[in-house]
């Protein structure tokens, strides 16, 4: 994935079909956009957190995760407006992409222009922020740089212990499962041995919470974790 050079919009297109991602990705850059294509959920999960798209662009019937599927774990990482492609006409399946957090639905075949249109015109709204910093307490992460730094303290973590710290940290106060977590930090298509959550949490408190620091990662008997600050 290249750095953006121009101030265009990112979009991230999501088919498993090689001559449709093709055509999407040569006519949507021809419409003004940057445009990356993957074939997959995993792929897909993995590119917006590495490539922060403005926008989505995803298909509904694809192997490993399909599209309806993918986008609960979309939403939880990105507030991107998204586009699902189908070839389903059904009102069902439109009413499901949508009611998962889809922002609009393209019946396939479709004109490229059209969809090129509903693009610009997402994205012209207002939109939620994406923060460059997380902050709770005084526990804070450049998402940018991938800096953490406790009570001004700069603190090292590994490239897990950061995933899995910026989860807790986008939504202060949530009750994440393992499961949740695990996609989330890791991937849903990632093999994570069983205690993999616990010793990764197990890792971040001893570099977060040493004495006299207050204890901000808790656990919720029989459900999971959460940050916040008692």
């Amino acid at each position: 994935m290249s750095a953006r050079s121009e101030d265009r919009p990112r979009i991230l297109v999501v088919d498993d079909e090689p001559n449709l991602r093709e055509m999407l990705e040569i006519g949507l850059t021809q419409h003004g956009f940057a445009v990356h294509a993957v074939a997959d959920g995993p792929a897909a999960l993995a590119a917006i957190r590495e490539w922060r798209p403005d926008a989505v662009v995803l298909d509904v019937m694809m192997p490993k995760i399909d599209g309806i599927s993918l986008l609960p774990m979309v939403r939880r990482i990105t507030e991107a407006p998204v586009v699902m492609l189908s070839a389903k006409v059904e009102i069902e399946s439109r009413l499901a992409g949508l009611a998962n957090g889809a922002d609009d639905y393209l019946v396939k075949p479709f004109e490229l222009r059209e969809l090129a249109l509903r693009l610009h015109t997402r994205l012209r709204r207002p939109q939620l922020a994406h923060p460059e910093r997380l902050l709770v307490n005084d526990l804070e992460m450049d998402l940018q740089t991938r800096n953490v730094a406790r009570a001004g303290t700069r603190i090292e973590l590994s490239a897990r212990e950061f995933d899995l710290l910026a989860v807790l940290m986008r939504q202060p106060g949530r009750v994440f499962t393992r499961e949740q977590l695990i996609d989330l930090a890791w991937g849903p298509d990632v093999a994570v041995a069983p205690n993999a959550v616990e010793t990764y949490i197990s890792y971040l408190r001893t570099k977060l919470e040493r004495p006299p620091l207050v204890k901000l990662i808790h656990t919720i008997r029989r459900v999971g974790y959460t940050l916040r600050a008692d």
